[in-house]
């Protein structure tokens, strides 16, 4: 794959450039085409996608600020997939509505390789159809097919019951129209389950980071599992942890609740996608998760 990247002149790239070569990702700056306006009389045809860094202390940067938002006005008018990479302090701004934004240092290592990831995903997966799930108060065959499908995993062996509820929240996800990438090992002794976003809602809720748990939960495991993936979720600068579980031990009104992570049982979260979009679901938990609610 061939990346376009602009960014403000003299950041430090060699992280973002290890991680783009370690995806097999062949990197072309802008700069090296031309600059500012004159990207548009340049032809994309051996470009798959696009990167820009608004760096922290832009207003410092002047004209090269000025630059690097017009490239990105090219690159996304040219309809080519971009990822625009915004450094802490600063915050995305509304003219980036629309792109996948993501807010980390430039030498996060393990954020990068995470947020990365998941957009090349998205990228070689091409354009989802319209999520099957359905609209406001419609039942849909989709939705009684994952009912039974849960039914099918909590009868099933203790030892395929892991593996087979990961599947079934992972496919739920992408069916309601998320962008999923499973995931299989990270830097660290903690490995989470899967890294997504919802298309639309990137500002809104930034990259998703999901854990899932098969068993029956005691308060303390839910906790301990929350803490686990709030750590993570913050580290990786990522915007939420969703944690999926199947059953608690507990009354599901004293969930213990835990800064960045919203905790949702798998009948909950198959109810509310009968009514209503998986952003607005997130959202709206993540809101009550922010009010102890």
């Amino acid at each position: 794959m061939r990346c376009l990247l602009t960014a403000p002149a003299g950041l430090d790239l060699h992280v973002l450039l290890t991680v783009l070569r370690d995806q097999n990702v062949d990197v072309v700056h802008t700069s090296d085409l031309a600059a500012g306006a004159a990207l548009a009389d340049v032809a994309f045809d051996d470009l798959d996608f696009g990167v820009a860094i608004i760096a922290a202390g832009h207003a410092e940067r002047g004209s090269g600020l000025a630059a690097v938002y017009m490239e990105i006005g090219v690159i996304a008018g040219r309809r080519l997939p971009m990822l625009v990479v915004v450094e802490p302090p600063e915050l995305p701004s509304p003219a980036l509505s629309g792109l996948t934004t993501v807010t980390t240092k430039i030498d996060n290592n393990e954020a990068l390789r995470l947020h990365l990831g998941l957009f090349l995903h998205s990228v070689e997966a091409g354009p989802r159809p319209t999520s099957p799930l359905p609209s406001t108060g419609r039942a849909s065959v989709g939705l009684a097919a994952y009912h039974g499908r849960l039914a099918a995993v909590r009868n099933a062996p203790r030892g395929q019951q892991g593996w087979a509820f990961e599947q079934l929240v992972s496919e739920l996800l992408r069916d309601a129209g998320a962008q999923v990438e499973e995931r299989s090992s990270d830097a660290g002794d903690y490995v989470v389950d899967m890294a997504a976003f919802v298309p639309g809602q990137e500002q809104h809720l930034g990259t998703v980071i999901v854990e899932v748990k098969s068993g029956k939960l005691t308060a303390r495991q839910l906790r301990e599992a929350q803490e686990q993936l709030s750590s993570y979720v913050s580290r990786s600068r990522s915007g939420l942890g969703v944690l999926v579980y199947n059953k608690v031990a507990f009354e599901p009104q004293q969930r213990p609740t835990t800064p960045l992570v919203v905790s949702l049982a798998i009948d909950e979260l198959l109810t509310e996608l009968e009514h209503r979009p998986l952003g607005e679901v997130l959202a709206q938990a993540r809101n009550r998760s922010i009010h102890g609610m």
